[in-house]
């Protein structure tokens, strides 16, 4: 299978067939019932050594953060990369049919002819998908590393804070975070870029981007009004930080995605 370059989460679910399952250049072989989980811009193929026949669940970013209301808690796994996540995420016969019930129950709305949007019992379904999900991804992270960090732990609260608040510069700033989760700024800082590689504003930067980009794909809100829904201070600003990592100007990304 070609390799395929992807800007959205994905489930992959194996109906049958066996090969190898390769994602940013790693591989793990697959058999029929294994589960897969995609995240943004990942890249990934297969190698197959019998035919094989999969259905994919795709959702954005944006969508998954419509879904959570105020009394919700994030999904913070959703943020690791999905490398972390190699192989199956449910590897228990009984969490793999639980999750393909709930995902037959979505195909039926749609051969129905029932609109997907604005439905509350997709809506209904997908929060319990993507909480299944989430659990799985917890159980999937403590088999590879049983011996998990507090400060592991601590990432994955502050990542899923962000999500949460991620329009609202004012709760993302610094002296605000360490406040939150009873830290020094310097302490939590470098307690974060130990686990996640990037500092806490790099990663809020490369997140709100992330979003930024699902907008123009998806919306046609200009783009003024995407840097201010985001809290960027001024177009401009938006302008030089998305040409850096997408290595067009948000304007100009849109029109390629319609040439």
């Amino acid at each position: 299978m070609p390799l395929r370059f992807i800007d959205h989460y994905e489930l992959i679910f194996i109906q049958s067939g066996k090969g190898c399952h390769v994602v940013n250049d790693k591989r793990c072989a697959y058999q029929p019932g294994d589960i897969f989980f995609l995240g943004a811009h990942d890249q990934y193929s297969f190698l197959m050594k019998q035919h094989t026949s999969f259905y994919r669940l795709s959702f954005s970013s944006l969508y998954v953060s419509s879904l959570l209301t105020t009394n919700d808690q994030p999904w913070a796994h959703f943020n690791k990369p999905s490398s972390s996540y190699l192989g199956s995420i449910a590897t228990g016969t009984t969490d793999q049919d639980n999750l393909r019930a709930l995902v037959a129950m979505l195909l039926s709305e749609k051969h129905t002819c029932r609109h997907l949007t604005d439905n509350p019992i997709v809506e209904s379904l997908m929060k319990i998908i993507l909480s299944l999900v989430d659990r799985f991804l917890c159980q999937h992270e403590a088999l590879v590393s049983p011996r998990q960090s507090f400060s592991s732990i601590l990432t994955r609260q502050i990542i899923g804070y962000i999500s949460q608040h991620i329009g609202e510069p004012d709760r993302l700033r610094m002296d605000t975070l360490a406040d939150v989760f009873n830290y020094s700024p310097g302490h939590l800082s470098a307690l974060f870029k130990r686990q996640a590689g990037d500092s806490i504003q790099q990663f809020i930067i490369r997140h709100k981007l992330k979003l930024v980009a699902t907008k123009l794909r998806q919306t046609p809100l200009t783009v003024s009004q995407i840097a201010d829904e985001y809290g960027f201070s001024d177009v401009c600003h938006l302008n030089k930080l998305f040409k850096r990592y997408y290595r067009h100007t948000p304007t100009t990304y849109r029109q390629t995605l319609s040439a």
